[in-house]
């Protein structure tokens, strides 16, 4: 099983099969900074003071993570930082599950209202992505690349 999960191009479709869902979900966002701030605003966990902080920077962020995951740039600490958007982002939708709201999610449309089985879609969603990125995290690479950075890591303590 490893070596399927560490298997270069099995890591390179889920990269661009999770980079591209983060491409995807942050486009409506960066051209919409003020819906999405509504969207926000809708979840009512977030101070008023930082809304706006929020729905500028959260679609950069995404839109980040989904180009550096394609071209497989940084994965560690990129796929970590995908990890960590996604486990805020579960929290959020399962807060607003349990508090029955129905409102979309701001995932991939700005729309006000949804219903709470879309809200628990997106909550599975997050959830295999969540799965994908930590296999990202956990077998960032081949062998050979691998070694090809201990390598490198060992010129740079020489000098």
């Amino acid at each position: 099983m490893k070596a399927f999960l560490s298997n270069k191009y099995f890591q390179i479709v889920i990269r661009v099969i999770i980079g591209a869902v983060f491409i995807y979900a942050s486009v409506n966002k960066l051209f919409n900074p003020a819906d999405f701030a509504k969207a926000i605003l809708r979840y009512d966990m977030a101070p008023l003071f930082i809304i706006n902080f929020m729905a500028i920077t959260i679609p950069w962020i995404e839109f980040a993570i989904g180009i550096f995951l394609i071209f497989g740039i940084m994965k560690k600490p990129v796929s970590l930082m995908g990890a960590l958007s996604l486990v805020l982002f579960i929290f959020a939708l399962i807060s607003a599950y349990a508090r029955g709201l129905d409102i979309s999610c701001g995932c991939f449309s700005l729309e006000e209202t949804a219903t709470k089985g879309d809200i628990l879609q997106r909550i599975i969603e997050d959830f295999f992505m969540l799965a994908g990125i930590s296999i990202i995290y956990k077998f960032p690479g081949t062998k050979k690349e691998l070694d090809t950075v201990k390598s490198v890591n060992n010129i740079n303590e020489i000098n």
